[in-house]
């Protein structure tokens, strides 16, 4: 049988140079979490039946572990011995919960209508004309993350929200990237509204005020109520 011409050692190296590249070239993506992320406290035993901790200390748990990791909430869990009372480490619940907002490294580049990495045209959905592309990659173990989550701020305050689904990326099986098309929410906007770029007059603040009778006081046409 001959021999792979892609051998497994080439595939593992072509994962770390490219997680490597994506690391360096990475700046913060701010997931905003419909769900946090969670993981069962490790410091207690878990109670199937009333969903939440039996305030019984773990025996077996003897050595810290890492939670959340390659995230900027990731942090170390220690045994904590208890007889009495709540589990101090998850107090009570049973469960430890990431922030509503998490952060991950990826790299973020804004695309063109004309595709130039297949030299192709970007079909955008009616509807979507006029918003600023972002192609986002990451690690592959933020999938997940990508998945299940619509709402994302790059730049420190970008709104984008999910155009695709996620994809994974890699060689010959071996998983390296995530990779996920989005879309600025509105033209020009950050979310502080502090910075805008559009000179588009559908983007006047006012027609964001609803209601068809405080268009004639926008407009100067009448001034106070009615008699």
């Amino acid at each position: 049988m001959p021999a792979k011409l892609v051998p497994n050692k080439i595939k593992q190296e072509f994962k770390k140079l490219t997680q490597q590249l994506v690391r360096d070239l990475s700046q913060d993506l701010t997931i905003v979490q419909e769900s946090p992320m969670f993981v069962d406290c490790p410091n207690c035993i878990w109670d199937s039946i009333n969903k939440k901790s039996s305030n019984v200390f773990d025996a077996s748990f003897i050595s810290p572990v890492s939670i959340f990791d390659l995230t900027d909430q990731a942090r170390t869990i220690s045994p904590i011995s208890f007889t009495s009372g709540r589990c101090p480490v998850c107090i009570g619940e049973g469960q430890l919960f990431t922030s509503k907002e998490i952060c991950i490294p990826a790299m973020v580049n804004f695309l063109s209508a004309a595709d130039d990495r297949r030299g192709g045209f970007v079909q955008l959905a009616a509807g979507k004309e006029g918003k600023n592309t972002v192609l986002v990659k990451t690690l592959a173990c933020h999938y997940e993350l990508l998945l299940n989550n619509e709402i994302f701020m790059i730049h420190n305050g970008v709104k984008c929200e999910k155009f695709s689904p996620p994809i994974v990326r890699g060689l010959g099986g071996v998983e390296a990237v995530t990779e996920c098309l989005m879309q600025t929410v509105e033209v020009g906007h950050r979310t502080s509204d502090k910075f805008r770029t559009s000179s588009d007059p559908r983007d006047d603040p006012r027609r964001r005020i609803k209601g068809p009778t405080d268009l004639p006081i926008l407009r100067g046409t009448r001034t106070g109520r009615d008699s």
